[in-house]
């Protein structure tokens, strides 16, 4: 029987997910839950009810999706213009505090703005997408990228679709926070080209703040990755205030250094609030809506010091 997995997207024609175009598998769960995170859709393991405006007729239908709910969380909500088709729109009001995220609503809506990111999927319904694209694989030098969410959470199924993708020819990527069982990424390792590997902060108390977890098992793993092999493209986000202090910059740049016979570049990641609204989607609360991105000057000095310290590195 094929592993089953749960996916909330699969991203054709990437190229920001390692070398060359790549199609990018995102699984859901995630055991971090930093506070810049841009896919906030990622972190739960279960199921999420999110709603996108735009995709949404109008209560003006009969209101399926309220007529549906039976713990009354569903409400007509703010009555605006549609611009696309020129009229007034009533559009839904979700009382988050009352939704058990039943899906009743999701079933009822007929425009799918009401919607379930979490999607189960075999191994063979995955392979059958990403398969499509082999042609751009073996022109561009891409592949198959593994993301999450945290992919090792869902190991095996992850390291089942590894396997496929390898028997197909397939090169792959893992993008991963490190946050797993030091034996799975022992196991997975022989089906994997390349770690995307995410350092979030050195410091183990601040790493626990910004994300929910320590970071020792992820330090283990990068070095016991490193030393069987593993080839890195190591990701640093850069959260003002948060991370990116020169204290933390050149911390990170003193362990890519430890490991940096098995890193092919450090990325450096410049904050940004592109995911904002994915927060709204879902109702939950963006916590950094005042924060800004670094500055270029601040961007430009952190590459010195990376390159200077003999790291390939560039601002992605």
């Amino acid at each position: 029987m094929s592993e089953l997995g749960y996916v909330y997207d699969i991203q054709k024609f990437s190229v920001h997910d390692g070398p060359g175009i790549r199609t990018t598998v995102f699984l859901k769960g995630c055991p971090l839950h930093c506070l810049w995170c841009h896919s906030p859709e990622s972190q739960s393991f279960g199921s999420d009810l999110a709603f996108m405006e735009l995709r949404c007729i109008g209560m003006g239908y009969g209101a399926p999706c309220k007529a549906a709910c039976d713990q009354g969380a569903i409400t007509e909500g703010e009555t605006k213009e549609d611009i696309k088709e020129q009229k007034m729109v009533t559009y839904p009001a979700i009382d988050r505090s009352k939704c058990n995220t039943c899906l009743k609503c999701v079933a009822a809506c007929p425009s799918t703005a009401l919607y379930d990111p979490r999607q189960p999927k075999t191994v063979e319904e995955v392979m059958q997408k990403v398969s499509q694209d082999r042609k751009f694989y073996a022109k561009s030098g891409g592949g198959v990228t593994i993301s999450g969410g945290e992919p090792m959470s869902q190991f095996p199924f992850t390291l089942a679709l590894a396997k496929a993708c390898k028997a197909e020819g397939f090169t792959v990527a893992l993008d991963t926070t490190g946050f797993a069982p030091t034996e799975h990424y022992l196991e997975i390792l022989p089906y994997i080209d390349l770690f995307l590997y995410d350092l979030k902060h050195m410091d183990s108390y601040h790493h626990q703040k910004l994300t929910g977890v320590p970071n020792e098992l992820i330090h283990k793993n990068a070095r016991v990755l490193c030393e069987a092999g593993a080839r890195f493209q190591v990701r640093y986000p850069m959260i003002p205030k948060l991370n990116a202090t020169p204290e933390n910059v050149k911390a990170t740049a003193e362990f890519c250094v430890e490991i940096q016979k098995g890193i092919d570049v450090v990325q450096l990641l410049p904050y940004h609030k592109l995911g904002k609204m994915k927060y709204d989607r879902l109702g939950i609360k963006y916590r950094l809506t005042n924060l800004e991105p670094p500055t270029d000057e601040f961007m430009q000095e952190s590459l010195k010091l990376f390159q200077d310290m003999g790291l390939n590195a560039m601002i992605h």
